[in-house]
């Protein structure tokens, strides 16, 4: 719920300039307008479809099609962006041209194709035709639903006789709300259901379920809004009002240097010689406004990534719940945003508000201050929860280097060298060594002796080798065996790279002794199957989870459990007639549980409420009356923006996903020094015109 919601407070705070425009009648109270009735329907049926499709699209975008977790997240928020540009685009054509009415209906229907197709994209098989058809969908649907945002909660107040009706539009403004927080809360937990708990066109889950219905949804809202045609208030577009604020801009900038204001004066001043004094004065608004919403797009890019970022952080953490005998799905956590926002939104303006009042908080800009506060603290957790799940790191001083020698026999066996530090080995076990290296690269003799019970190996056999140490890096070695008559101390790669992914999946390397197994190793899953290497190569990336281990088509290891954020080495050997299989980790993470991301969505949600409010407030209080539109959907804008940071963001790529957080809490706490700056200068500006106001007349709102 972003742009066009809880404007309770936002009209209720400009009510005076209402009053002030439409002289109050005494005749008898109006009914409650039916026609509203199908909007508020419209309105949630789109909420469900919107957000219905935006919750799994992330999940979507990386497990079907297959994208990273930064392609996907820059995806999500290109997606995010485009659908808040277009507010700007849809204000002028509703404003300007077309109406309001045929604006909604013509680009809801934009909106269904793109539906249609994002439902056919998850049907094909094809990945490149897949990606395509999905892509063009969200374009259309970006640009549908974006176009219709700023048409369709004015349009729903078009049909009100306002003064006379302002109790009952007041009604309207919180029932609209109300239709939007159902209409998500019911999707954000029905599409995870769909896509889990149903198994269409071969898969192990049903997208197509899950994109489709919200497509049926937004059919329904067209024809909620489409039926009532005959009972609208149309009021036609002023095709002048943007038009004649540029040009009084630009012509202001034009003359500015020819004349001779004074330096006292506004530089818009330089359009009195062909703009009235109120255009000069709502452009002066226009612009005042328009400045202050720059502290906005920081705060949305932290707020949108509930959906994208932490929907990724879900993947990995448990949401079990055995009490309820329920999953809770890692796209299903989007449900507190309408569930926790619904609740705030009363909480709030009974409790909050009136104590930020008595401790001297009372304006727009200061509240935002106090919300972008809340979410500095909303991504803190989110970065220390991302540390607490990526646990322990290996970490190898400058000055010292560190091996690991995986023993692959069934016997303990003896190491012995005259610089390095180690004594032996147990049967079928690994064992670490430190050393600080003199130069870069120390190569060290080391003879290894076997206990006589090893199988297949010769009583008192001695194996002469070297090991190298590495400054600063790990690296591992398999004692093993190439053919039956050769035992080698393997070196495995140049180094272990011992960096976690950013997406916290667990990684695992296999060590084989080259002869037991035809390149057939295998972790099976009933819904996944990984094809391990039988050559030592670099860790490879599987998703967390219980696998079976199979070789050349027999189980040798039954429900191993890979946690998140750890690093796995699995070593199998044959030795004798029976086959070694043994799993080592290192810098194990932890697999926490999914609910404990309530705290991170709690101070996000909180800052959600009262951004969300004063900001229509702000706006919709400020500007002037024939640019309310255009100046609602500018601050849609800001949310675009917003988007626009996080793509930059991902674009870059942090390794660590924990300092991707810390940088957006540092980001986030430059722009609350930004706000509370522009708060002090507005302020300023306002007491400043409200001075020259009283001295040119005797009109008491300005505004």
């Amino acid at each position: 719920m972003l742009c066009l919601r809880r404007n309770k407070l936002a009209l209720s705070t400009s009510k005076r300039y209402i009053m002030d425009e439409l002289p109050i009648s005494e005749e008898t109270p109006l009914k409650y307008p039916k026609a509203v009735w199908l909007i508020v329907l419209c309105e949630m049926c789109e909420r469900f479809s919107y957000f219905g499709l935006k919750t799994v699209l992330v999940l979507y975008l990386t497990k079907i099609l297959m994208y990273t977790g930064d392609e996907s997240t820059i995806i999500y928020h290109s997606f995010v962006f485009i659908s808040y540009l277009m507010p700007v685009f849809g204000a002028i054509l509703a404003d300007t041209y077309w109406g309001k009415y045929k604006t909604i209906v013509v680009l809801s229907l934009v909106y269904v194709l793109g539906n249609i197709a994002l439902t056919a994209s998850s049907i094909l098989d094809t990945l490149l035709s897949q990606r395509c058809i999905a892509l063009f969908g969200l374009l259309l649907i970006s640009t549908g639903t974006g176009g219709i945002k700023p048409c369709v909660y004015s349009f729903g107040g078009d049909q009100f006789v306002l003064p006379k009706q302002q109790r009952i539009f007041q009604q309207y403004s919180t029932r609209f709300v109300l239709a939007m927080g159902i209409g998500a809360l019911i999707s954000s937990y029905l599409t995870p259901e769909f896509r889990v708990n149903f198994h269409c066109y071969g898969r192990n889950s049903c997208y197509p379920l899950s994109f489709g219905v919200p497509a049926l949804l937004m059919i329904t809202a067209i024809i909620f809004i489409v039926s009532g045609r005959r009972l609208y208030v149309n009021k036609p577009p002023d095709k002048n009002g943007i038009f004649r604020t540029m040009g009084c801009i630009f012509y202001a900038l034009r003359n500015k240097w020819s004349s001779s204001v004074a330096r006292s004066q506004h530089w818009l001043d330089c359009a009195r010689a062909k703009y009235t004094e109120t255009e000069v004065s709502e452009t002066k608004a226009v612009l005042g406004v328009t400045t202050a919403l720059m502290a906005f797009p920081i705060f949305w890019a932290l707020y949108e990534q509930q959906s994208s970022r932490w929907t990724l952080q879900a993947t990995i953490m448990k949401g079990r719940l055995d009490y309820l005998d329920w999953t809770i799905k890692p796209d299903q956590m989007q449900m507190i945003i309408p569930l926790f926002g619904m609740a705030f939104l009363v909480l709030f303006d009974l409790i909050l508000y009136p104590l930020l009042s008595k401790i001297g908080i009372k304006t727009a800009l200061q509240k935002l201050a106090l919300a972008e506060m809340f979410a500095v603290v909303a991504f803190a957790i989110a970065a220390v929860l991302q540390f607490k799940i990526f646990g322990e790191s290996t970490v190898v001083s400058s000055g010292e280097g560190q091996i690991n020698i995986y023993n692959g026999f069934d016997c303990n066996v003896s190491l012995d060298s005259p610089f390095l530090n180690v004594d032996g080995i147990d049967a079928f076990s690994m064992t670490k060594v430190k050393y600080s290296p003199v130069v870069k690269e120390d190569l060290f003799k080391v003879l290894v002796t076997f206990d006589d019970s090893c199988s297949g190996v010769r009583s008192g056999y001695q194996l002469n080798t070297t090991v190298t140490v590495v400054e600063g890096k790990v690296v591992s070695y398999f004692l093993t065996r190439i053919d039956e008559d050769m035992i080698i101390l393997n070196r495995i790669g140049e180094h272990d790279d011992l960096s976690k992914p950013k997406n916290g999946y667990p990684i695992l390397r296999l060590l084989n002794d080259f002869m037991t197994f035809d390149n057939d190793v295998q972790l099976v899953t009933n819904q996944k199957t990984y094809q391990l290497s039988t050559t030592f190569t670099d860790f490879q990336v599987v998703e967390h989870g219980k696998y079976n281990v199979t070789g050349n088509g027999d189980v040798l290891l039954e429900n191993v459990q890979l946690i998140p954020a750890t690093i796995y080495t699995l070593m199998m050997q044959r030795n004798g007639a029976k086959t070694d299989i043994r799993l080592f980790y290192t810098d194990q993470g932890n697999y926490l549980h999914i609910l404990w991301q309530i705290p991170q969505f709690f101070f996000m949600v909180m800052a959600d409420s009262i951004f969300v409010v004063y900001t229509m407030e702000f706006v919709f209080s400020e500007a002037p009356q024939n640019m309310k539109s255009v100046l609602l959907a500018v601050n849609c804008f800001t949310v675009s923006a917003g988007n626009l940071v996080v793509v930059i963001i991902s674009a870059i790529s942090l390794k660590n996903q924990a300092h991707e957080y810390i940088l957006y809490c540092f980001l986030m706490l430059a722009n609350v020094v930004l706000t509370v700056y522009l708060s002090v200068t507005y302020n300023k500006k306002i007491l400043k015109r409200k001075e020259l106001q009283l001295k040119k007349s005797d009109v008491t709102y300005i505004f």
